[in-house]
């Protein structure tokens, strides 16, 4: 089963009023840097800062009066977590969220903030998993998925209409991939509307569940994941999501860890933008010659911005000194 246009559409007048229809900031420095005329799609300027709001407010905001009673639960590194944190308190429904076990401080934080139970569970997505689906078994929570659900998947891919409103132009679009709810709804949108356009998805090399899925043929478990970008830890991508991204998805690459982390920092210097490694994987792709696409207008998804002060703190510490001499003065 795939999602339609139609129900993207109508999830971006669902999510009117509440999201941000975030802007495409174009960029000289990684224009250059790609040889491409790269455009920033700033997702890290949404509400809660991520994505992630829009397909859990599209799913909570298509739930039965009965169910939104009961609350919902999601499993989450962060990132979904706080938009499911912040779709239900403003649709006034109680929420539970699963996270990992010693989470990143501020993600932890801002789903509190927003009125939600935390509850910390093992280390991986299908430990999390596990947890919250027993809480929908023993208390009746309705599950809000990070990525397998056709309601997630049609809020993500409102990015999509987006992105072809102000730049109707646009040849090719960028995306992390995780679970693959993100690159699903946006592939869908786009190649729905423009089936010319390319679209390519980008996994790191120390989380590679879709990579891996698309080489065996069918939705795969990875043995491990073990990757700085805590929000592209998913171990097996959906069965929809895997069906969307072998239908849509003109193909998948790989970024070093290494160049996820370096591009943090040039986000931050180049861009003036604070960005999760998350948000930083698909322009390190792009920016390190992962992609066949040169002289090309390219999107590329800034896809959250929620990073812990410590670690952004090293990020930038680490590459000033590999990039800048100890007598120059780092402006």
């Amino acid at each position: 089963m795939f999602v339609t246009l139609k129900q993207i559409q109508q999830a971006k007048a669902n999510l009117t009023g509440t999201i941000i229809p975030t802007p495409l900031q174009d960029s000289s420095t990684f224009s250059r840097l790609s040889g491409n005329e790269i455009y920033l799609k700033t997702e890290n300027l949404q509400k809660t800062g991520s994505f992630k709001i829009r397909g859990a407010y599209n799913k909570i905001a298509n739930l039965t009066k009965e169910e939104q009673s009961k609350g919902v639960v999601a499993f989450s590194a962060g990132n979904h977590g706080a938009g499911t944190a912040y779709a239900a308190q403003k649709l006034g429904i109680r929420a539970t969220v699963v996270m990992p076990e010693n989470p990143v401080p501020s993600k932890k934080n801002a789903i509190e903030s927003y009125g939600a139970r935390a509850i910390e569970y093992g280390t991986t997505s299908i430990a999390m998993y596990e947890k919250a689906f027993q809480l929908h078994k023993e208390e009746g929570l309705t599950m809000v998925h990070p990525f397998d659900d056709l309601h997630i998947i049609a809020g993500q891919g409102t990015i999509g209409l987006e992105m072809l409103e102000d730049l109707p132009e646009l040849d090719a679009v960028i995306i992390p991939v995780s679970g693959g709810g993100l690159i699903s709804g946006v592939a869908a949108a786009l190649k729905e509307l423009k089936p010319t356009i390319k679209v390519f998805g980008v996994n790191t090399e120390g989380a590679t569940a879709m990579y891996t899925s698309l080489q065996h043929g069918y939705p795969v478990e990875v043995e491990k994941v073990n990757t700085i970008a805590d929000g592209l830890m998913a171990k097996k991508p959906g069965d929809f999501t895997y069906a969307h991204t072998q239908r849509y998805v003109d193909d998948l690459v790989l970024v070093k860890e290494s160049e996820i982390a370096e591009c943090v920092a040039q986000l931050a210097e180049r861009a003036k933008l604070v960005v999760e490694p998350s948000g930083a994987a698909a322009m390190a792709a792009m920016i390190n010659g992962h992609l066949p696409l040169k002289n090309k207008k390219v999107a590329v998804m800034v896809s959250g911005g929620n990073i812990s002060f410590e670690l952004y703190q090293s990020l930038i510490k680490q590459y000033n000194q590999k990039y800048y001499s100890e007598n120059e003065v780092v402006k």
